[in-house]
């Protein structure tokens, strides 16, 4: 095993320069309260707090990957397809999470804005999105795609949902505070 510049290390200074930017840069560009805000007494979750967890889980993923002796390998043709077809999975189901609630309530009076608090249709972006990313992710993984890993999908995003919208009253599932 040698301890060169792999596609290993490669992979863990990206992540790790990823996660700097994010907690560096975006998060207090994008986000205007800190991790835990205190109102009327009581605290409540920032803006800052998910993204700064994310960060921060990411910042442990690559130096894990750093310290982990290196096999040696380069990057390959293969590698960057694979790294593309990623990104298009993450990019197609982003974009199904922030416009299919508002697709669907189209030809509702007032559009999406005032629906997007109430059940079911704060769970419909997240869910179609979660669904197809994690259902995407399986298929790429196993080179076809199968409606068990769909309802995987589905599960596993009804499951995130209901345990980041149930525990919390003032709580909008994600891209619903920016509809």
């Amino acid at each position: 095993m040698e301890s060169g510049s792999s596609s290993d290390r490669w992979l863990a200074l990206f992540f790790l320069a990823f996660s700097i930017l994010i907690v560096l840069v975006w998060i207090p560009l994008d986000t205007e309260t800190g991790l835990v805000e205190k109102v009327r007494r009581k605290f409540v979750i920032g803006d800052a707090l998910a993204p700064t967890i994310t960060g921060a889980i990411i910042t442990l993923g690559a130096i894990m990957i750093w310290l982990r002796p290196s096999q040696g390998h380069t990057i390959t043709r293969k590698n960057v397809i694979w790294i593309l077809q990623l990104l298009a999975i993450f990019a197609i189901s982003l974009m199904i999470m922030r416009y299919m609630g508002p697709i669907v309530a189209m030809g509702f009076e007032g559009g999406y804005r005032p629906l997007r608090a109430t059940p079911p249709w704060n769970y419909i972006g997240f869910l179609v999105g979660g669904t197809v990313m994690i259902g995407g992710l399986i298929a790429t993984a196993s080179r076809r795609i199968s409606i068990r890993g769909f309802a995987i999908g589905f599960a596993t995003s009804l499951i995130i949902a209901l345990l980041y919208d149930m525990p919390f009253d003032d709580l909008l599932l994600p891209p619903n505070g920016d509809v």
